[in-house]
């Protein structure tokens, strides 16, 4: 995941999200299309100039609609999923669509059984410590672990694990904030 946290959906990005969802369910392609747009999302977080293109006013339903399809057209991404992609621009909801990538993972996820976690650290984690948080939360949960990842320097180190709504704070500048609160109170 990139450094910034994952746009929450809002109630447009959900409702086009479950509808690509039904579909790709009824199609027998939500395993394509989970991926395809796990990529596209990707390619968003690492393309500025695709994300101000979905992102600006200045550029116009057609444009965006076109840019859009061509872009997922050329990146081998699925007719179903381009076809999406086209609908959300023509509707004016181009810049909705890393929230509705993030509802449709979280309905993916859910759809498997599996729990989706966010790691913040203040330096990226290395494949071991990866594996390690990933078996941990395996274990505290019950079952597969989708780990995402975020980078926050601020948080100077330690972690912050999120599961759903539970939030774990082991992170330095938490801790230094305690102290701060209890040192001001003595």
């Amino acid at each position: 995941m990139a450094a910034a946290s994952a746009p929450l959906a809002n109630e447009a990005a959900q409702r086009y999200a479950s509808a690509l969802f039904e579909l790709a369910q009824d199609n027998a392609a939500l395993e394509t299309v989970a991926r395809d747009f796990s990529d596209f999302g990707k390619l968003l977080r690492e393309n500025k100039e695709l994300a101000l293109l979905i992102a600006s006013p200045a550029f116009g339903r057609e444009e965006k609609t076109k840019a859009l399809t061509e872009i997922a057209k050329e990146a081998g991404v699925s007719d179903l999923l381009r076809k999406f992609f086209g609908a959300m621009a023509a509707n004016g909801r181009a810049s909705d669509i890393p929230a509705a990538q993030n509802a449709f993972d979280a309905l993916y996820a859910k759809q498997r059984g599996v729990k989706r976690a966010v790691a913040r650290t203040a330096k990226p984690m290395n494949d071991s410590q990866r594996d390690r948080i990933r078996a941990i939360l395996a274990k505290a949960v019950g079952g597969d672990v989708d780990l995402s990842e975020e980078v926050d320097p601020n948080l100077i180190g330690g972690i912050q694990l999120r599961i759903g709504s539970q939030l774990v704070d082991a992170s330095i500048a938490t801790k230094l904030d305690r102290m701060n609160t209890a040192m001001k109170g003595a």
